[in-house]
């Protein structure tokens, strides 16, 4: 034997060449097919065998042969693949809860004093505050505002409203709402009034710093004035709201509203602005108009109130 090889692969081939069955194929032909292989080189095998197959025609059958025994032993010297078998895959992990719905909670407190005219001209205090929560789809608010004041020892003015409204988005523009208020107004002549109103309202317009929305719907209301005799009525209501911040101090308000009945109708238009002296403390002066067309016996149309105060956002 002309070279030994350490791997077993090559060993065995080395015994294959010695045996005398291909002892007529030259020595040179035979290292060369045992190295292509043992290297597992089919193009260079092929072409080695065509070539000496050419070279040497006698042989051709001893070089076939030889062909079959290298391959059969190249097979018996490969290891026997072991299967293996993957690790199970890991089990995925629960999907995550959905967030929680976006909720906020916003308000604003005022207190200051105010000026009347009309069927009285007073000085007095007033202190309002609003309370919102807007969620993705129901947004609620509630409205609080009271007046009082004596003059020469006698209440001259004592004025409570109070109003709860609930809007549920149908779109981006779009809602569905519902009010509810009560009002106290001694000096117009009623000890009790409430007003309860379904409706649709459209977000005319929708910026980051002007905002315009228009409300209507049928409504309900009933009063007790102080002549005792009580009166209820359907209505129809209608409301427009705006908003436009000036720049990053000053907000201009405007909310009117007109609730329609049969044989009265009532309007009500507060224009407020706002400056804003801290983070959270702002100045504030505003106009409340109402007027009614057939208003109790002995009172005037239209009553004013101006009010000149401070309020606190959180």
């Amino acid at each position: 034997m002309a070279r030994i090889f350490f791997p077993l692969s090559t060993a065995i081939f080395g015994v294959a060449i010695a045996t005398p069955a291909y002892a007529e194929i030259p020595e040179a032909v035979r290292q060369m097919m045992e190295t292509a292989a043992r290297e597992g080189n089919p193009a260079e095998l092929a072409a080695i065998v065509k070539f000496a197959r050419l070279t040497y025609p006698a042989q051709s059958v001893d070089i076939d042969n030889l062909i079959l025994s290298l391959e059969s032993i190249r097979a018996q010297s490969e290891p026997v693949p072991v299967a293996i078998t993957p690790p199970p895959a890991p089990t995925p992990p629960p999907p995550a809860p959905a967030p929680p719905p976006q909720i906020k909670w916003s308000g604003r407190g005022d207190l200051g004093g105010f000026h009347t005219s009309g069927n009285t001209d007073s000085f007095g205090i007033t202190v309002g505050a609003v309370i919102k929560r807007t969620g993705t789809a129901w947004s609620h608010q509630i409205r609080l505002r009271g007046d009082y004041q004596e003059s020469e020892g006698r209440t001259s003015r004592e004025y409570l409203n109070a109003a709860y409204q609930s809007d549920w988005a149908i779109g981006d523009r779009y809602y569905a709402l519902g009010i509810i208020e009560y009002e106290r107004d001694v000096l117009a002549g009623l000890d009790h009034r409430a007003t309860s109103s379904l409706g649709l309202g459209w977000r005319v317009v929708r910026e980051p710093n002007v905002a315009i929305s228009l409300e209507a719907g049928p409504a309900y209301r009933k009063e007790w004035p102080r002549s005792g005799i009580e009166r209820s009525s359907l209505a129809g209501r209608g409301a427009l709201t705006s908003s436009w911040q000036m720049n990053d101090k000053v907000r201009l308000t405007n909310n009117m509203e007109l609730v329609a009945e049969e044989d009265s109708n009532t309007i009500r238009a507060v224009t407020g602005l706002q400056a804003k002296l801290t983070g959270r403390i702002s100045s504030q002066i505003s106009y409340d108009l109402r007027y009614q067309d057939r208003p109790l016996s002995g009172k005037e149309e239209t009553d004013t109130v101006t009010r000149i105060g401070l309020t606190y956002d959180f």
